[in-house]
């Protein structure tokens, strides 16, 4: 079998088991990125279908490396750049950063993703999602806030 099948199949097989994951722990997947490298690293959010929390999860190997909750105390942020055609989401922890971005492509459905990390507001990793992560556009917001984005060109996000 060609490596090109064996990724395929292999991708297939991945989403199959996040897919029985998330249903027999009541959560959909709002967001899935695959990281480009050797060794497997996988950032998520889903939703908690029962409460509407959201979980932010990093991945490396299949264990969980960072994990954190978006509820009423804590909201994940979102801002939209509408001339772009970029939106992003994002939090802070301590100096660090994690933020997607989600870049709009022309055609209807057709997008791609980036990961950052960012230490004192400063880019410290860039990867972009591989082909096969995916994007819910359906996102309920009840644990989001919307930032309005600024004109301001020292503006940090998140």
């Amino acid at each position: 079998m060609n490596k090109s099948c064996v990724f395929l199949v292999c991708l297939l097989i991945s989403v199959m088991l996040r897919y029985s994951i998330a249903s027999e722990q009541n959560a959909t997947e709002i967001i899935v990125c695959s990281l480009p490298g050797r060794i497997s690293k996988e950032v998520l959010f889903f939703i908690n279908n029962k409460n509407k929390e959201i979980v932010y999860q990093f991945k490396r190997e299949g264990k969980v490396e960072l994990r954190v909750l978006f509820n009423e105390n804590n909201k994940l942020k979102r801002l939209t750049d509408s001339k772009m055609g970029v939106t992003y989401y994002g939090f802070s922890r301590g100096a660090y950063s994690y933020v997607i971005n989600v870049i709009t492509g022309a055609e209807e459905d057709e997008y791609s993703m980036v990961f950052d990390v960012k230490k004192n507001n400063k880019i410290i990793q860039s990867n972009d999602c591989l082909p096969g992560s995916f994007i819910n556009n359906d996102i309920p917001n009840y644990y989001m806030t919307d930032i309005v984005y600024p004109e301001n060109d020292n503006f940090v996000f998140p």
